[in-house]
């Protein structure tokens, strides 16, 4: 997406309307006045986007007004991000060196970062309702450890060493889930009390064992199922009233009954011999 000129400033602007300041190290002093004068909120720190000096030590005059930064290079010392207290939303990369102590953001709302013994207190984020992490490995092996994110609405995680999503249950107000490539996910059990969730998005979880539980998700209406091995069959769509948009590309249903997506307004998939439709036998909308 190309950067908006404002004010002679470049802007990235989001899907949403919200405005993302790029910082540009030839510019830097006026771009931290912007800041200070409160006409930008949140920032983005990117070489490709200008930001060409080896450190961002310049954040810390910014502490009392900065409400969001994106970091998605690792080069940084990120020590300085700690004194950013006001910060509401986080994209930052792991250096391999700094401790990011989640604590000293009370009001954060929206993270995205690696899962890190770098990563400090994430359980003190008692405010956020997005949340992507990437290579979660808990010891236990499960989501107990974000049970206590119940204000949650979005849930991304790539990479994440899980056997099951025990914990999740307690973040009934979660909308979207992603799940990328967890190859030791094997249960969803613990989806079925959440009662608002409206998007499911599975990718490359190839040993999930248990995808009739799906069928407990009333209002569901939206499930991607993409490259996660075989499905004995699809009679838990039948449940799914609320169902618009179903899409199982390259994932294999065993009995090839396809009938169970009649009346879906999208439906998505590799053509296979065996299936007794094909795409275009539905009138995807």
């Amino acid at each position: 997406m190309k950067p908006e000129i404002i004010d002679g400033i470049k802007f990235q602007i989001g899907i949403d309307g919200s405005k993302t300041l790029l910082i540009e190290s030839d510019r830097l002093n006026e771009c931290i006045n912007y800041v200070l004068e409160g006409h930008a909120k949140s920032i983005f720190i990117n070489y490709f986007q200008g930001y060409l000096l080896p450190e961002i030590d310049f954040l810390s005059k910014l502490s009392d007004v900065l409400e969001g930064l994106h970091l998605p290079e690792s080069k940084f010392n990120i020590e300085v991000v700690n004194s950013l207290h006001k910060l509401k939303y986080l994209g930052i990369a792991d250096n391999k060196i700094d401790n990011l102590n989640l604590s000293n953001f009370p009001n954060m709302v929206s993270l995205a970062c690696e899962y890190s013994p770098r990563l400090k207190n994430l359980e003190s984020c008692k405010n956020l309702t997005n949340l992507t992490i990437t290579g979660y490995k808990p010891r236990s092996k499960d989501l107990e450890e974000l049970s206590v994110h119940t204000k949650l609405e979005e849930l991304h995680l790539f990479k994440p060493d899980i056997l099951n999503l025990k914990g999740i249950e307690n973040c009934t107000q979660l909308k979207k889930i992603e799940i990328f490539s967890a190859r030791n996910l094997t249960i969803l059990n613990a989806l079925t009390p959440l009662n608002n969730l409206n998007s499911l998005e599975l990718f490359q979880c190839k040993n999930i064992q248990d995808f009739d539980q799906l069928g407990n998700l009333k209002n569901i209406k939206k499930i991607i199922l993409s490259e996660c091995g075989e499905i004995k069959n699809l009679k838990f769509l039948k449940e799914l009233k609320e169902l618009e948009f179903f899409s199982f590309w390259d994932t294999t249903v065993l009995d090839g009954n396809l009938n169970y997506c009649n009346g879906i307004k999208f439906v998505g998939f590799k053509d296979k011999r065996e299936y007794t439709h094909k795409v275009n036998d539905f009138k995807n909308k």
